[in-house]
Formats: C-alpha cells, structure tokens, sequence
C-alpha cells in the first residue's frame, strides 16, 4: 500500500488530500471543521481527522507533499519590498514579523501531528501544484498526450503567472511572470475597489459585470495595465498592496475612477453608486478576459499544443474561461473542480504521484468521503425523523419539488471544490419564481444581482443551451457559463442571469438520486436550482450538526439522504 497526503495551507483555503494506491481517497477543507470560510492556518484538524479515519500514522504514510516551495516564497515579496524600504517600511515590517507564522513553519507544524521523516516531504512550486492539480480531470486521449497548462493567480512562491508543458510524466516551464505583475491581483484590487471582500468578493464582481458597460475600459488598457503578450504588467503608480498589507489601492486610482464605493450603496439596483461599480466590474471582466485569450493562443502558437489546462484563482472566473471557446485552435480545455489553492493539495499530491509511477492520478468521482450517517444514526435519529408518506422517496421528493419545496441534499461525500453538485446542496423548480426569490434573498441572503446555478440533465441541456464540446467535461463542476438558446423556455427565465447566461451543471451520473429525480420530473421540471447548502459566508455543511443548524437558521424541513427523506423534528425548533 502506498499512501501519498498533500497539503495546502497559510494563504487560502487551506485542505488535505489523500491518495492510496493511485486512488483519489478523501479531500477535506480545513473550513469544513473549523467552520470558518476560507480558513488559510496549517490543516491540523482536516489532517488529524484523516488520519483516525483511514488509521493512518508515521509508519504507513509513504509520503507528504506540500503545495508550495516556503522560503522561496517569503524571499521573492522581501525581495521586492527591499527595493523600496521606506515606501514599502509597513509591508516590510508585517513579512519580518510574520516570517515564523506562514509556510516557512510547515515542517514545524506537521512535527506537531506526525513526527514524519522530513526526506520524505516534498516541497512542491507552488504553481506546479496548480498545474497538476488539472491534469486527474482531463479526459482521455487528452490525458495520455501532451497538455498546456496555464497558472493565473495572486501570487505563489512570488509568480504570478506560469506556462508548463506536460508531456510523458515530465513537465517544463515555459513562461513565468513575477510579483507585483498580476492579473489576480489587479481583480482583486478592483473588488476590493467595488466594496466587496478580497478572496471572497470576485466572483459577486464577476456577476456585476454584467450589469454594466465597460466605460474604464481604455483607462484600464492604456494607463492601468499592459499587454506586452505573454507578459502582463500593472501600473503600481495607481496599486499599493505591494507596499502596505492594508490597502490594495491608492488615491491616484481614486483620483481616476471616483470615490470607493461600499458594498451596501449596490444592494439596490436603481441607484447611481450600482451602475458605477457595473461599469467599473464590467471594464475589469473585459480586460480580464481580453488577455486570457491572447496569452492562451500564445502559449498553443508557441508549442503547437492544443490540449488546454487553465488553473490558479483566476480560472475560478468562469464568464472570462468561457471567452476561450473563440479560440478555435483548443481541442480540449479542463479547468479543474477547485483550480484554487484548496484544490493545489490534490496538484502536489499528484506530483509525487508522477514522480513514482510516471503517471498522472485520475479522478474518478467528484465527492470524496462520506455523509457519516452509518457512523452516528443515533444522533441523527435525535434531531430527525422518516418523513411519512405512503409513496416511494422518488415520488415523494418529486411532489415536494412539484409543491415549491426548498429541499436540502446531504447525500454520497463531500464535493472537492468550491460549488456544491447536489451533493451539499439546496435545490428548488427551476420554473417556479417565488421559490427561486425565496432561496436566492431569503434563504441564502444573497445579493439580487447574483444570479442561482441551474442543474439538468444532458438531454435537456442539448436542448436549450449552446454547450462548448471541447470543454464539455467541464460543465458537471459548474466551471463555465452557457448561453441559452433562443427555444429557452420562459417558465426557466429566472435561472438565467441578466446577460441570458447561465453557470450550468450537467449531471450525467445516471445513479445519484438527483439524476433520477430529473428523470421521473421529465417534461413538468426539467431544470433544478442548485446552489450550496449554507447561509452565504459560512462553510458548506460537513456534519449532521452543521445540517441541523443551517437548516434551523434557514428555516428548512426537509434532508435528503444516503438512507432516505427526512425532516427535522418539529420539537427541534422550539
């Protein structure tokens, strides 16, 4: 048996991944147990609790990778900063008293839980971990020939942006630019611009931007940024998150596009202060999606290529990837399920993997782990009960949904990324508007402009949306958007967003119970709501306590699960 764990942690999303055998095992993010989103400590509590589920110890784990190079990292933002002490004296200050708190104590913190032979850790580039994290979710024969993998993010190991080619187990790195040059940051800085949180706020950005036309854009292309094609380059006369660690902008980019706005002046979509952050969300979308075309067909002209990987923060933007389909040259494109530095765990475990066996780890499901509902049955027959009914489950949910209940999906394990696929979800009739309006502002107290994620079948997705077959694999994680054909009927127009797009999910396992609820919905509900099971800003649900509370504070009666339909005792509320 042969046990390979990867690690990611101290920026974003910190997670653990475990491999046995060649087999993608179990994922877990360390927010799923500290139920705070986006954690970005060591993993301490996601790793302990792999161990004591798998009996796993410093004897029979072979190997630990963890997803990024430490000193590295630190040495590249000291690097730059001590170009300019006294403007950067704040930054400067934070990275030398931090420089024991961030990843340079990996090995310190791992001591702490497993006393494991330090020859035996890998310590992964940090955008490599990305790159290879894409490479289990590509289908074949794009796995077994050779792949252009492209890494847009922050900052990682001080890169900001990386081209690797893979080919035959081995990988070479074609391009790279340095920190303070980065798309992701310059995302960033303008959400943060727009009132909204960093490392959270990016894709509300993303879904403003449709609500706006693209008014900054020449200010962007000619002033604040810079195309010199592979590279891209900022204008740090208008940044300042590369001198002082608490503010990503400075007055000189106030100067050009107005005062700051604050997240609640755009709650209202009738006000002045909303269609100024659309125009200035939507001059940041163009941009954004401007480049990433010209530096993929770059990097396909170069190599000749044409098998695509895109990964890094920035790939989580799923309007600019879905631009990549005017490129005609890609024959297939992956963005992977957490292209994020949660989903680098499962990257710099596959880099051991490559590194043993030449091959690359193939993912051949999309949940790891399971409900532990076997495991604890007599807490959960504490907070629920059977839901009665003469009829079968399936017809029983199929009532429930045809009735306009909000149901909620606790079922097989936990989704490795970011987007709940009905596994952790909360799910509704796609044409029943009320519903929608309940789940989307009430329920899940989301903005208005954001629009719900819509999950169907392949049949009926064929049948109303214009669907990019080189990245089809791509639509089961929800990681682009599609433009709805003219036939879309009006009862579904709520699932679209105001651009007639949608981030659609195709759910093509014929054996998971929501597949079979589409199935037997056929031509009365063709289309469900799905979108997480959490009130926004929390985790999704892990455990049967984080289902009882969520569902308590959302007001919700029905749980879908492995053993059945349930609901939640009436006395519970009380």
């Amino acid at each position: 048996m042969t046990v390979i764990i990867g690690i990611s942690g101290y920026f974003h999303d910190s997670s653990v991944c475990l491999v046995i055998d060649s087999e993608i095992v179990d994922f877990v993010k360390e927010e799923s147990l500290t139920r705070i989103k986006g954690i970005n400590c060591f993993p301490v509590r996601a790793l302990n609790y792999l161990l004591e589920q798998y009996n796993l110890n410093n004897g029979n784990i072979d190997y630990i990778a963890f997803y990024e190079q430490p000193l590295r990292a630190w040495a590249a933002t000291i690097h730059h900063s001590i170009k300019t002490p006294w403007k950067s004296r704040k930054l400067l200050s934070l990275q030398i008293k931090d420089f024991w708190n961030g990843p340079i104590s990996f090995s310190g913190d791992l001591k702490k839980v497993l006393k494991f032979n330090s020859k035996k850790i890998f310590y992964v580039p940090h955008h490599l971990s990305h790159a290879l994290s894409t490479l289990p979710f590509t289908p074949k024969p794009f796995s077994d020939a050779p792949s252009l993998q492209f890494v847009l993010d922050g900052v990682g190991d001080g890169y900001t942006q990386s081209v690797f080619v893979y080919r035959d187990g081995n990988v070479d790195c074609i391009h790279r630019m340095h920190y303070p040059h980065s798309l992701g940051l310059f995302y960033s800085t303008i959400t943060d611009f727009c009132g909204f949180s960093i490392n959270e706020g990016e894709q509300k950005l993303m879904a403003l931007a449709a609500y706006g036309e693209p008014k900054y854009l020449d200010f962007f292309r000619n002033e604040l940024t810079q195309f010199n094609i592979p590279d891209f380059r900022l204008n740090m006369k208008y940044f300042g998150f590369n001198s002082d660690p608490e503010k990503s902008f400075n007055n000189n980019l106030i100067n050009e596009l107005g005062s700051p706005l604050k997240s609640y002046e755009i709650k209202s979509q009738n006000t002045e202060a909303f269609q100024r952050a659309a125009n200035i969300a939507a001059s940041t979308q163009k941009l954004t999606e401007e480049f990433l075309i010209k530096f993929v067909k770059w990097g396909i002209e170069k190599t000749g290529i044409n098998s695509v990987g895109v990964s890094g923060g920035v790939a989580q933007n799923s309007v600019a990837i879905s631009k990549l389909q005017n490129l005609n040259e890609i024959e297939c494109l992956t963005i992977p399920p957490s292209p994020g530095d949660s989903g680098a765990a499962l990257g710099a475990t596959n880099f051991v993997h490559i590194l043993k066996t030449n091959k690359s780890l193939v993912a051949k499901k999309l949940s790891y782990g399971t409900t532990q509902l076997k495991d604890k049955m007599n807490l959960f027959e504490k907070y629920y009960e059977p839901h009665s009914s003469e009829k079968s489950t399936l017809e029983t949910i199929c009532d429930l949904l045809r009735k306009g209940e909000i149901l909620c999906c606790y079922l097989n394990g936990q989704e490795i990324g970011p987007r709940a696929l009905c596994d952790r979800s909360l799910i509704c009739a796609g044409n029943n508007q009320s519903s929608i309006k309940e789940l989307n502002e009430i329920i899940k107290k989301r903005e208005q402009f954001r629009p719900l994620a819509p999950v169907m079948r392949p049949n009926i997705v064929e049948k109303y949306f214009k669907v990019w077959n080189a990245a089809r694999h791509n639509y089961q994680w929800m990681a682009l958007t599609a433009e709805a054909k003219r036939s879309f009927p009006v009862s579904y127009q709520n699932v679209l967003h105001v651009d007639k797009s949608a981030r659609i999910q195709i759910l093509s396992d014929d054996t998971h119970l929501i597949s079979n609820v589409l199935d037997n919905l056929f031509g009365e509900i063709d289309i469900l709501i799905n979108t997480s099971f959490n009130i926004a800003g929390d985790p999704i649900v892990f455990d049967l306590i984080d289902c009882f509370v969520n569902m308590k504070r959302m007001g919700l009666k029905y749980l879908l699960t492995d053993q059945g339909l349930y609901e939640i005792k009436h006395e519970m509320f009380k």
